[in-house]
């Protein structure tokens, strides 16, 4: 879920290790012990370009899943960004010696979101008290994505139990933009969304539950991908309230958006709102029409209230758009959108209570002061709230579907720069309105802002029109191409 942040996180006494993550030399993550076998050197640096692109290499015979990963590992001891909370050495080794580059992913090292599942991985979801828990079983998109050949090698930072557009937490600290260490990654998947602009790896795993993945994605000059609603399966757990969860990856190309999401998309029994379809997203690149499709500008959805330079850099990035794809820009009544629901936030705030409720009040100062405040609110929650929840999450999807009977596409800035990692927080806007009503939408690299920092084109589709959003932002970044890694990584 995306919310905003505290302003800063206090400072607590390092916590202490669990037996199965022994303590790292400093500075550095967890890690499992070191294997036996001899390790081959690494080199110089990890893979610079797209997760298609390394697959590709090692086919050729030009690079190997084994040298890849004593890369990986290397850049990820040296890292600054604060981005990765647990490493997995052995068993990426042990997968790294035995990859079949003939697969989709295959050999592709990968990061894993602290939020989603691996079996036998710490489950902290980056809250002090959940520390000492461990995962059972993969979660499905990591089953799906073992089964293309990745191999997860580190976890990545999340806000804690997801809440909050900054990626700070008392466990972990705070994860550091890779474009400026001063600036914020955003959140909640600002680990995943640091360790691909950061240089660590290619491809990570990242949730959305209100922007997640779009606005790390934004802030980090990524292209982020919220799928339509259950495309790709919850699990081993399917998230059900409040409706608004989808599991997707972050990448440094759409076609990696496309491969992964062919690879992980379909049924799944333990999900059973997912949707039974078959991937063909990569192959369909390039064959969705997009000319003479409606766009709406509407640079305030949400009340967003967006610096003048941002949303300049933002709108002649669509303007670019717009001409390369044959949009047709059209005039629509901005939509008047449904304000904030307390019966919403008490769903999501119940969730967390299910986790945290065993060992609260006694771990309140273990929390930050927005969790903390989220357990006090339960304990004062009148069930009358929660009745306004359907007319709220109707409301909303109303809204969207109005929209959508004017226009094709809706258009407007992500987000604005990242803000100050220590003390700064960002301001209301549209993110959220994809996940309540279930549809997709996407964060396209859209240049700098004023700061010189990554700002994004934001566009939403009607349900299921994932493959056009993938056109439009594999359009952009054919016309204009986006650094695949932020200047001076990895870092």
């Amino acid at each position: 879920m995306l919310s905003p942040p505290t302003p800063s996180v206090p400072s607590v006494p390092p916590v202490p290790p669990t037996p199965s993550a022994p303590p790292a030399p400093a500075g550095g993550p967890a890690t499992r012990p070191a294997a036996a076998q001899p390790r081959p050197p690494a080199t110089e640096a990890p893979w610079a370009g797209d997760a298609t692109a390394l697959v590709e290499s090692y086919r050729r015979g030009e690079h190997s899943p084994v040298a890849e990963l004593e890369a990986v590992l290397a850049a990820v001891g040296r890292s600054r960004l604060g981005a990765v909370t647990y490493v997995d050495a052995d068993a990426a080794r042990r997968a790294a010696a035995a990859a079949d580059p003939g697969l989709p992913l295959g050999g592709v090292p990968i990061a894993v979101k602290e939020l989603e599942q691996v079996a036998g991985w710490p489950r902290a979801d980056a809250s002090v008290p959940l520390r000492a828990r461990r995962s059972a079983r993969h979660s499905t998109q990591i089953r799906r994505l073992i089964a293309a050949g990745a191999i997860p090698v580190v976890q990545t930072t999340s806000s804690e139990l997801a809440r909050g557009a900054h990626t700070a937490s008392r466990l972990h600290g705070i994860t550091r933009n890779p474009w400026r260490l001063t600036a914020s990654a955003g959140g909640s998947s600002g680990g995943s969304a640091a360790a691909v602009a950061g240089g660590l790896v290619a491809l990570a795993t990242a949730t959305d539950g209100g922007g997640s993945t779009r606005q790390p994605a934004a802030l980090c000059g990524l292209p982020g991908l919220k799928v339509t609603w259950r495309i790709v399966p919850g699990g081993p757990e399917p998230v059900l309230e409040p409706f608004t969860v989808v599991t997707t990856t972050l990448s440094r190309s759409v076609r990696d958006l496309a491969r992964a999401l062919d690879v992980t998309v379909g049924f799944d029994p333990r999900d059973p709102f997912s949707t039974p379809m078959t991937g063909r997203f990569e192959a369909g690149l390039g064959m969705v029409p997009t000319a003479g499709l409606r766009v709406a500008w509407l640079p305030e959805l949400g009340g967003a209230q967006l610096d003048a330079g941002v949303v300049t850099a933002v709108e002649q990035a669509l303007h670019g758009l717009v001409r390369s794809a044959g949009l047709r820009l059209v005039p629509v009544t901005p939509p008047v959108v449904p304000g904030p629901s307390e019966a919403f936030a008490a769903i999501a705030a119940l969730r967390i209570r299910r986790w945290l409720g065993p060992s609260w009040p006694d771990c309140a100062d273990e929390l930050t002061d927005e969790i903390r405040a989220v357990m006090e609110s339960t304990d004062r929650l009148d069930a009358r709230v929660l009745t306004g929840l359907d007319t709220y999450r109707i409301d909303v999807i109303e809204t969207m579907a109005a929209v959508f009977d004017e226009v094709d596409l809706v258009a407007c800035p992500t987000t604005g720069e990242a803000f100050d990692a220590e003390t700064g927080t960002p301001g209301p806007g549209p993110l959220a309105l994809a996940n309540v009503s279930g549809c997709p939408a996407i964060s396209i690299p859209a240049g700098t802002g004023p700061a010189g920092l990554p700002v994004g084109l934001h566009l939403f589709a009607a349900h299921h029109r994932d493959d056009l959003l993938l056109e439009l932002a594999a359009t952009a970044e054919r016309e204009h191409p986006w650094p695949l890694v932020a200047p001076g990584s990895p870092c």
